[in-house]
């Protein structure tokens, strides 16, 4: 394998995690099968909690949903953006750009979500990305094979994207040690038992991305009915109703993963 900023090495296998823009499936696969679900997402931290210590504060308007969060273990608050729109002309890479295009979908929508825009351009930490599902009929070929997002996208912030990673991680590695380190037999085992899971989550990042991101004032009113129904409740009932009201939460929560034999 040759490097841009290292010299040539030889591997015997090769895992690429490196995410929905993935430089190894790119060089592996070429342009992959993707499919916009039509929305786009931005988090963004601010210094200190806010005010909030296990508190979420959202705005919800047609089209777009920003808020914001603390808790004891963060010593800053998480700001999130979720807005719908049309593919929008930016590199994945162009983070002023990026910015700009948040400041451009959510200014004016609240004095407190103004606020949250004007620590864009100090935020410690900020990450922008469409919601985006790749479709890929195969995510191995030869000695490559792909982990999470860089494989099997099923739409970031929207359809579990870490929880389907690590599993997938962890049933590579272990159809890995039943075949012995043979990839030919382990790779095409990890890709059967991954399937179901992987459609799962394409499915209810869909619903997800509708309920998130409301496209009527119906669906306005209905997502913050629900928000004001579950912080109503008792600590115990509204995780226990969240769980439940929440498809992403459930298909995940139902994942069984094979016990493979320890190496």
């Amino acid at each position: 394998m040759r490097f841009e900023h290292a010299g040539p090495r030889r591997f015997g296998l090769v895992v690429g995690a490196d995410g929905l823009h993935s430089g190894v499936r790119r060089l592996v696969f070429g342009d992959a099968a993707s499919s916009f679900i039509g929305a786009y997402f931005g988090v963004l931290s601010l210094p200190g909690r806010c005010g909030l210590d296990g508190e979420l504060r959202i705005h919800v308007g047609v089209g777009r949903t920003a808020g914001v969060y603390g808790a004891r273990h963060l010593d800053e608050a998480r700001v999130l953006f979720l807005f719908r729109g049309e593919p929008l002309d930016y590199h994945h890479r162009d983070v002023a750009r990026q910015k700009d295009l948040l400041r451009a979908a959510f200014q004016g929508m609240h004095p407190e979500v103004d606020g949250w825009l004007a620590g864009l351009g100090k935020a410690p930490a900020f990450y922008f990305d469409s919601i985006t599902q790749l479709r890929m009929d195969t995510w191995s070929r030869g000695r490559v094979t792909l982990v999470g997002d860089a494989g099997y996208c099923p739409g970031p912030a929207v359809g579990g994207s870490t929880s389907l990673a690590v599993v997938g991680a962890y049933v590579l590695a272990g159809e890995l040690a039943r075949a012995d380190g043979d990839h030919a037999r382990a790779f095409p085992a990890y890709e059967r038992a991954m399937a179901e899971h992987v459609r799962g989550s394409r499915e209810v990042a869909l619903s997800a991305a509708r309920t998130l991101v409301p496209t009527s004032r119906l669906g306005v009113w209905g997502l913050a009915q629900g928000a004001r129904l579950i912080s109503a409740l008792p600590a115990g009932p509204s995780r226990a109703l969240t769980r439940l009201a929440s498809k992403t939460a459930r298909l995940h929560d139902s994942i069984t993963v094979p016990a493979y034999p320890g190496r």
